[in-house]
């Protein structure tokens, strides 16, 4: 039996509510602000507020970009960045009037911090209740407060560094904690942390944001907190267009929307078990393992990374119109799988190629009167070295065969608008504006579930994904009876 894991997590509570109930500190940096004020996190902005008159601050007042402001506590001291701080809202120019001041930031540091030194960090987001309770696989841990936490650990090694995740409710707010198990530079730790919060916003639907606290420790348990730090960030959205674990209820509410969904309706209301049990078979949800590798994949290479992330955000912006953003997610992602690879064959085997192909093809080049130099320069190095790869349609498709999903025609067909895209055709002149726009919905909803599809695969995930086209009721799918689930 698996030993059940301990945190300790009361220290770094503490060090986060300092700065969440902080009020009344002394602030240096600019003249005039009472003692009496209030900060206030925010996402997206920080915000310092007090009630004072435009003669105590007369020259701050007027400033664009504030210098390096300190506020101090009774318990600590912490800096705002130089000339990132400004003030917000409107100001009268009363000097008797007393009025609202609000001085905003994005980041505010403990000075205990030393900027590029090793530290034990955690970084820890406001998240809901229960954020992937059933959707990974997680284990068992308890903490300081006397809690046990079921199903709430993920252990993520990247490189054969392990980092934990976990979320913890303290007076009822929920936190998502990610910690490293070494102590190392915050740049480190900000890339192990953006592997794992993409690879677990891939899974849920969801970006994260609002705001981040980074807590830094000397000890790999926590116990003693270094300093912390919080920064805003941008505010936390789910995506619409899930590729796992979407709730049943909603599923039958939207299949609900056209006639030609009934099969697709049928087919879970007569197996009403399957389709329930879905969330609790382990088919069904990411096993650690899956999620691990997943998280490696964005942590090895920036762009799996920054594929992962445009698909998260992709589906956060109107999908309709996202043909060619996922195109090029598809080719990313493509094409960093596929790297170093030596199972893409070429048009016709290479020496064949090399011994038949390439003098005929050189020795009509040469024929070719009134050829400039750097034309012929240019026609010959394509003819030894890239005319017989494979077109890039076959690259995207054997990325797929190599991960054993096997593509429908509808998907091939999807795939192979590519070139059209990437060249700026988005319409055809021959169909009504509303067919192409509805066409072009249906294969950005395609295009998204194919490329989490073989980002999933390429983690070695087995189960169901969510056909999202069967769901928003697109006709093609339908007709062709797609099924709601697919399996991978």
């Amino acid at each position: 039996m698996t030993e059940l894991s301990r945190f300790i997590i009361k220290p770094t509570i503490k060090a986060i509510n300092d700065i969440l109930h902080m009020e009344n500190c002394n602030v240096g940096g600019i003249e005039g602000v009472p003692v009496s004020n209030k900060l206030i996190v925010n996402p997206e902005h920080i915000d310092l507020e007090f009630d004072s008159t435009i003669n105590v601050v007369p020259s701050a007042s007027s400033m664009e970009n504030l210098p390096e402001l300190e506020l101090k506590t009774d318990n600590a001291i912490y800096k705002t960045p130089s000339y990132s701080a400004s003030f917000e809202g409107t100001i009268i120019m009363d000097g008797h009037l007393v009025q609202h001041f609000d001085v905003r930031f994005y980041k505010l540091t403990q000075s205990t911090i030393a900027e590029g030194h090793n530290y034990y960090w955690r970084f820890i987001y406001p998240i809901d209740n229960n954020e992937w309770f059933l959707k990974v696989k997680g284990r068992n841990y308890a903490d300081d407060y006397g809690s046990h936490h079921f199903s709430n650990l993920i252990v993520a090694n990247l490189d054969g560094h392990e980092v934990n995740v976990y979320s913890s409710n303290v007076e009822n707010h929920h936190w998502m904690i990610v910690e490293s198990t070494e102590a190392i530079t915050y740049d480190e730790m900000d890339r192990r942390v953006l592997s794992v919060t993409n690879a677990l916003g891939l899974v849920l639907g969801k970006r994260y944001g609002d705001y981040c606290f980074h807590v830094a420790g000397n000890v790999s348990d926590f116990s003693q907190i270094i300093g912390v730090e919080v920064m805003s960030l941008r505010k936390t959205k789910y995506c619409p267009y899930k590729i796992l674990n979407p709730q049943k209820n909603l599923i039958v509410e939207w299949l609900r929307q056209y006639d030609y969904q009934q099969y697709a309706l049928e087919s879970i209301e007569n197996n009403p078990g399957e389709g329930v049990k879905w969330y609790y078979e382990d088919e069904s949800i990411v096993t650690i393992d899956a999620f691990s590798k997943l998280a490696q994949l964005c942590y090895k290479s920036n762009d799996i990374l920054l594929a992962t992330s445009m698909l998260i955000d992709g589906s956060l912006m109107n999908i309709m119109y996202q043909k060619p953003f996922f195109h090029v997610t598809l080719e990313t992602i493509t094409t960093t799988l596929l790297k170093n690879e030596e199972d893409l064959p070429p048009t016709v085997p290479q020496d064949r190629y090399n011994q038949e192909i390439v003098p005929v093809l050189l020795k009509a080049l040469d024929g070719i009167e009134r050829l400039d130099e750097e034309a012929k320069r240019i026609f010959t190095k394509r003819i030894s070295n890239n005319l017989n790869s494979a077109p890039n349609s076959n690259k995207l498709e054997a990325c797929f065969s190599k991960y054993g999903y096997v593509l429908t025609k509808a998907d091939k067909k999807a795939i192979n608008m590519r070139n059209s895209t990437f060249h700026g055709t988005l319409s055809s002149e021959k169909k009504p504006i509303q067919a192409q726009q509805d066409e072009m919905f249906a294969v950005s909803l395609r295009l998204h579930k194919l490329c989490s599809i073989l980002l999933l695969k390429a983690a070695d995930f087995s189960g169901k994904v969510l056909n999202n086209e069967v769901l928003f009721g697109i006709k093609s799918a339908c007709e062709d009876k797609e099924p709601i689930y697919v399996e991978i």
